[in-house]
């Protein structure tokens, strides 16, 4: 069955068919629940687009910011699987180097389908790099500023928001945010945007005091959470943009003398391996990263017809690290008077 008998079925357009496959971005419940309940009576599937490279040529490389980043080496995995599956070969290599014009040699020699890039900041040379040498190249798990490249993320400023008005339905009002970097494309901008869009529509505000910035690491967590307290606020709750600086805020937490969910509130953002691994394990939206993986493979052996983006549901995980905010807690009668 072609995508134009299904939609037909369906009842809607092979474009909304195609959009509900691709992460149902934009689609309400009731016609993404139509489409699910079509595919099922029938058995249809979307073909996948992922083609063979061409003969002798089945390498595309990986550029990583971090290594230990948990929500990086769980899309790593994700990748290093598919590839295996259908037959391709995967190069990773740091990015953030002082001279990325180095790897040109490497890559020309080696000749690679293309490039995923997991991070771009506001200057980067890199990127910049493989579009003039025009090397196919596909921004997984972000968003381009300069929109060289087609990518694959989550939109995360309806994340930010919709985690923002979570807290904020459990009571939460004062609330803290632990932030990768400032110029991070949609850590640092799109994230802080969806939380002050929350607040600002329920009649709150979120002042710069709130929020603390840094990288994305379990350190970054901890050392930020303790300049939080620092500054002695009110906080009943902390949204962490990462689920290792979530890990590293419950640690300074504790060991400030308070309990998680408690006296304050952690949620995370990734639903990678480490939610599972904390104590309290941890509240946080999932990015599906499976579905990142897969879908940026796609575009990258899609070229040259391949969509700007693509934007794939978010969800939010509940496990323990978040609770209502039922009276002042000790860290809110501590600080009243700040």
């Amino acid at each position: 069955m072609t995508i134009r008998e299904f939609a037909k079925l369906c009842n809607v357009s092979p474009a909304t068919v195609s959009r509900y496959f691709n992460g149902g971005a934009g689609l309400s419940p009731a016609v993404a629940e139509n489409i699910q309940k079509k595919a099922d009576e029938v058995g249809y599937k979307p073909a996948s687009r992922l083609k063979k490279a061409k003969e002798g040529n089945h390498l595309f490389v990986v550029f990583t910011p971090l290594w230990r980043h948990c929500f990086f080496s769980n899309l790593l995995t994700c990748l290093e699987q598919t590839a295996r599956k259908l037959g391709f070969q995967m190069l990773v290599l740091p990015s953030g180097v002082s001279d990325p014009a180095s790897y040109m040699s490497l890559l020309r020699t080696l000749s690679p389908i293309g490039a995923l890039l997991f991070d771009e900041l506001s200057d980067d040379p890199l990127s910049e790099m493989l579009y003039k040498e025009r090397i196919h190249a596909v921004m997984c798990a972000g968003v381009s500023l300069n929109r060289h490249f087609p990518s694959v993320h989550v939109d995360d400023m309806a994340a930010a928001y919709d985690g923002t008005n979570y807290l904020m339905k459990l009571g939460h009002k004062n609330i803290g945010l632990i932030s990768a970097k400032a110029q991070s494309i949609s850590s640092g901008f799109h994230r802080i945007m969806g939380c002050r869009k929350a607040m600002e529509d329920s009649g709150l505000f979120l002042p710069d005091q709130h929020i603390v910035y840094g990288g994305d690491s379990f350190q970054d967590g901890y050392t930020g959470m303790n300049q939080l307290f620092d500054r002695k606020l009110p906080l009943s709750a902390v949204f962490t943009f990462s689920d290792d600086m979530a890990a590293g805020a419950i640690i300074s937490i504790q060991e400030h003398g308070f309990s998680v969910p408690g006296d304050i509130s952690v949620l995370g953002f990734d639903n990678c391996t480490v939610s599972e691994e904390t104590l309290p394990k941890l509240t946080t939206l999932s990015q599906p990263i499976d579905l990142i993986a897969a879908r940026s493979l796609e575009i990258l052996c899609d070229y040259p017809a391949a969509p700007e983006s693509i934007i794939l549901r978010h969800k939010l995980v509940e496990r323990a690290s978040c609770g209502p905010h039922l009276a002042p807690n000790k860290l809110e009668l501590l600080y009243e008077n700040y």
